[in-house]
């Protein structure tokens, strides 16, 4: 009676486990799957945003202003944030902006100082609280000739997004490229959202090389370049054209003599 019931019972959880190893296989497959079909998702959708800088690039430096992006739909609600509880509580507190005061003459963006030393908390806290309002954009140019230009783009920055806005002008030998950079990877959305509005700027103000696409970097918030702060760097415009000259006159013929 016992060897029948021990049989039974071994049976049993072979055919479990068999059951179990299967769907530990299924699962796996499933996953490798799902895995292949991102990827290749995310190396597509790579690949279309290059080309659609490259094309943007080439439109900007033929001085055609880029199209407008389509108007969004489904646009968020007011006061909803992506944070739940008391943590979307917090996110809400401080959205007023205020002027934050900018020193251009410090070192390169994500640079750390002397002696700076990796704290734990800091950075689980920073992982799970929400990021900072954005309150800060550095616009850097190149040339003193293209201050106009920022400063007008950047007055209209600042009624849009409720920003304190600054310029600068870079060095003769600045090696930084074309592009904006942020300093807290939880301000991906914010920054592509103030980047945004700031391309429809230049497009309405018919500035081409300022309406092509930038590509975005986040760099450690370090020293003045806080959480809150966006840098975009700008590339050069072109110069005026020159100024219509007045035709030469032309003196008037006089009548010949009768001969």
């Amino acid at each position: 009676m016992k060897r029948p019931i021990l049989s039974a019972f071994i049976s049993g959880v072979r055919g479990m486990l068999s059951a179990q190893l299967f769907i530990s296989v299924i699962a796996i497959a499933l996953a490798a799957w799902t895995l292949t079909v991102t990827n290749g998702l995310i190396r597509e959708r790579d690949r279309l945003r290059e080309r659609v800088i490259q094309l943007e690039t080439s439109m900007a430096e033929r001085g055609v202003v880029a199209p407008p992006a389509p108007a969004v739909v489904d646009a968020p609600v007011a006061g909803e944030t992506l944070y739940p509880g008391s943590i979307g509580e917090l996110a809400a507190i401080g959205a007023a902006s205020a002027e934050v005061p900018v020193d251009t003459r410090a070192e390169a963006p994500g640079r750390p100082p002397s002696g700076s030393r990796l704290n734990i908390g800091q950075v689980l806290g920073d992982l799970f609280a929400p990021p900072p309002p954005m309150r800060l954009v550095v616009l850097h140019v190149r040339d003193g000739a293209d201050i106009a230009a920022a400063q007008q783009v950047g007055a209209q920055l600042r009624e849009a997004a409720n920003v304190a806005v600054a310029v600068d002008v870079m060095t003769p030998r600045d090696p930084r490229q074309s592009g904006y950079i942020y300093f807290d990877g939880r301000q991906n959305s914010a920054t592509a959202e103030l980047v945004a509005e700031f391309h429809d700027i230049a497009r309405r103000a018919s500035i081409a090389p300022w309406s092509a696409q930038l590509r975005g970097v986040a760099l450690p918030a370090e020293g003045e370049y806080a959480a809150d702060r966006l840098d975009i760097v700008l590339p050069p415009l072109p110069p005026p054209p020159p100024p219509d000259l007045p035709p030469a006159a032309v003196p008037p013929v006089s009548a010949a003599a009768p001969g």
